[in-house]
């Protein structure tokens, strides 16, 4: 049997993006067992196991009944196929690669389908510059946003939505750019928008990028504008099929579902917790207008701010020039939607940036073409310092990376002053994957000291406890009931403010998870294990 061979010349073509893909699976079979175990990660895969089981099962009345009233406690009826409002395809698919449920194996997973991500982002390039070593200037600048690329490994929701979205606004570039079978057009878009409508309901804001550009292009024309509407609802309507075959809750009760689907994505009445922003714990209610921005101005790395300033300044002064099918000028209408939409509907966000990861993604590859752009278009002896700084910066930010592993996306730029900057202002481990560091520190001294029945109390993340303990200490419900209590600095902080605080006194620290010089979990004990961990 012949090896497939891939061609010579495309090898020589894409030759950068190909080296950059060998060093990112690289990277990710020798670190995926770094990752721990993020809050919503099992119930995700739960519920994508059962969407397997519901697709190859008839929908009869007892198997709903046994669906709803035999399921476990942890798992809420939103989180079922017949009630919940987005897709979980992706973590039904999860399912299926890796039957055996291992959390590493599901890392690994994601980490694969993470360069999907870094390939997209490089095609849509691509198609500009027809050069593989500017082209993946994208995939460089995300992946040292380690906002974003931290959350590939445990992340089955945003992740996967942010490529979804990233292939969408590539390929609305392309059939921009050019515009030819229209009948492949129309059935790409379709299934590629259905498929982001359904991961998340901010998705439709690609169909309204799309139309919004064709009908500005025709009208210029003076032609056609009778035609791409008519194509602008075929893939409307397309889209809402692929919607309801990937949602089976809409697919039930298309338009009454469908209406409470996108309301329910605005207001999100199942979540009702304290944000801490700026030093203040915040209701969802008391959330100020500029928490995404501000957000994004210290979590972005300054390279992609200070590139997308400049590129924005030299395009106000026409020395950069887009034309309406130019993937910039695509993003920037990408942008301009979402954080209209932002502002009007005013949706539930927390935990940073995370629900907002697929809008990073999209001033990330802007600031790659405004870089890109600003460097050709500088004098040549003002080249060399650009590529300088440049290269100086990404490569400091790659060092706060490697020493924040394996919890990258708490990284704050240097504007915020990193970590120590924005220590008791902002969240840090919001997405709770340093349990697995403190059980296992945990475990640890469990065993270096020979201690039976450890009872542990986790402020948040149980499962992930659990999961890292090896059943050698009892999980309990209540911290009065506890030897010793794990918390993540912000469920601390809670603590501090809404309980009785003489358990500080009862708990003294006994051991501190850091990144920075700055505490991410804190490990407290009684006076009778305040040696356990040395």
């Amino acid at each position: 049997m012949r090896l497939i061979k891939i061609p010579g010349p495309f090898i020589k073509k894409h030759v950068y993006i190909l080296l950059f893909s060998a060093v990112y699976l690289l990277l990710s079979f020798l670190l995926y067992k770094d990752f721990g175990v993020t809050y919503d990660e099992k119930v995700e895969y739960d519920s994508g196991k059962y969407l397997t089981t519901y697709l190859a099962t008839p929908t009869s009345p007892d198997y709903v009944d046994k669906l709803v009233n035999d399921k476990p406690d942890r798992i809420e009826a939103r989180h079922l196929p017949l009630f919940s409002t987005y897709s979980r395809t992706y973590t039904a698919v999860l399912n299926l690669l890796n039957p055996k449920y291992y959390f590493e194996w599901f890392h690994l997973l994601n980490l694969l389908a993470g360069l999907f991500l870094f390939i997209f982002a490089y095609s849509l390039l691509y198609i500009v510059y027809k050069d593989s070593l500017r082209a993946v200037v994208g995939p460089v600048l995300l992946l040292l946003t380690p906002a974003v690329s931290g959350h590939i490994p445990a992340n089955p929701k945003d992740i996967p939505f942010a490529t979804i979205f990233l292939l969408g606004t590539l390929l609305i570039s392309y059939f921009l750019k050019r515009p030819g079978n229209k009948s492949v057009e129309i059935l790409t878009l379709g299934v590629v928008f259905g498929l982001a409508q359904s991961t998340r309901v901010v998705g439709l804001s690609l169909f309204a990028t799309y139309f919004l550009l064709s009908m500005y292009r025709a009208i210029a024309d003076k032609k056609g504008v009778g035609q791409t509407i008519l194509n602008s609802l075929i893939i409307l309507f397309l889209s809402f099929f692929v919607w309801v075959l990937s949602v089976p809750f809409v697919g039930a009760n298309f338009f009454t579902n469908l209406v409470y689907t996108i309301t329910d994505a605005s207001g999100f009445q199942n979540w009702d917790h304290e944000i801490l922003y700026m030093g203040s714990l915040l209701s969802k209610e008391e959330r100020p207008w500029h928490y995404l921005p501000l957000l994004l101005s210290i979590q972005l790395p300054l390279i992609i701010l200070a590139s997308i300033a400049s590129g924005l300044f030299l395009a106000i002064r026409k020395k950069l020039r887009y034309g309406i099918s130019h993937p910039v000028s695509v993003i920037t209408t990408t942008v301009l939607i979402n954080f209209i939409i932002y502002i009007v509907l005013h949706p539930v966000v927390y935990n940073g940036i995370r629900h907002f990861l697929y809008f990073a993604v999209c001033l990330v590859l802007l600031a790659a073409f405004f870089l890109i752009d600003g460097f050709e278009a500088a004098k040549r002896k003002h080249k060399y310092i650009l590529l300088g700084t440049v290269l100086a910066y990404l490569f400091f930010t790659l060092l706060r990376t490697v020493h924040l592993h394996p919890y990258e996306y708490i990284y704050y730029n240097e504007l915020a002053g990193g970590l120590r900057g924005i220590e008791n202002e902002y969240e840090l481990d919001y997405w709770g994957a340093a349990y697995k560091e403190s059980a296992q520190l945990v475990l640890e001294g469990v065993e270096k000291n020979g201690v039976n029945g450890l009872k542990v109390y986790a402020c948040d993340n149980q499962f992930a406890v659990v999961y890292y303990s090896q059943f050698k200490f009892e999980l309990v419900g209540r911290s009065r009931d506890a030897d010793l209590i794990i918390c993540d600095t912000f469920k601390e902080r809670l603590r501090q403010e809404t309980e009785d605080s003489a358990y500080q006194t009862s708990f003294p620290v006994i051991s501190e998870i850091k990144r920075e010089g700055v505490p991410i979990h804190i490990i407290r004990a009684t006076q009778e294990f305040n040696n356990l961990i040395k």
